[in-house]
């Protein structure tokens, strides 16, 4: 063989090559998305939390400041950020507007304001709950 046929041979070989590679699937990886959850309660109350998804579909939970209108905030990393989800509850007898949001790599996702108002001696559970986003597992 020549060896400008051999040069030939060598540029068709890379030239396929390189148009295999473009026309392949991508290759599947997970990819990681920041997640802030954003809490505010906008009343005087005590015993208020927000409970939240972290990674893993576990979930933290923190207590909420009683000065109205103070933000919690936290941050995790989810492989999939539907899955990000967080409850706000406020116990009877205290009522307030209440703020939920959750920002994906940024951007606001899912955001909720809602006025919550417990009734007393009630045995539902989602009584005096604030849910946004994706619903907490049991």
């Amino acid at each position: 063989m020549s060896f400008d046929r051999r040069r030939w041979v060598a540029i068709a070989a890379m030239a396929t090559t390189a148009a295999g590679s473009q026309l392949a699937p991508p290759t599947a990886r997970a990819d990681l998305h920041n997640i802030t959850y954003v809490a505010r309660v906008d009343a005087v109350t005590t015993g208020s939390r927000a409970t939240f998804v972290i990674n893993g579909g576990q979930t933290n939970s923190a207590p909420l400041g009683t000065v109205p209108g103070n933000a919690f905030e936290a941050n995790t990393v989810l492989d999939d950020p539907t899955r990000a989800g967080m409850q706000i509850v406020v116990h009877w007898p205290y009522s307030a507007n209440v703020h939920c949001e959750i920002d994906v790599d940024g951007n606001p996702a899912t955001q909720v304001d809602r006025m919550v108002a417990p009734v007393p001696n009630s045995t539902d559970p989602m009584n005096g709950v604030l849910q946004c986003g994706a619903p907490l597992s049991g």
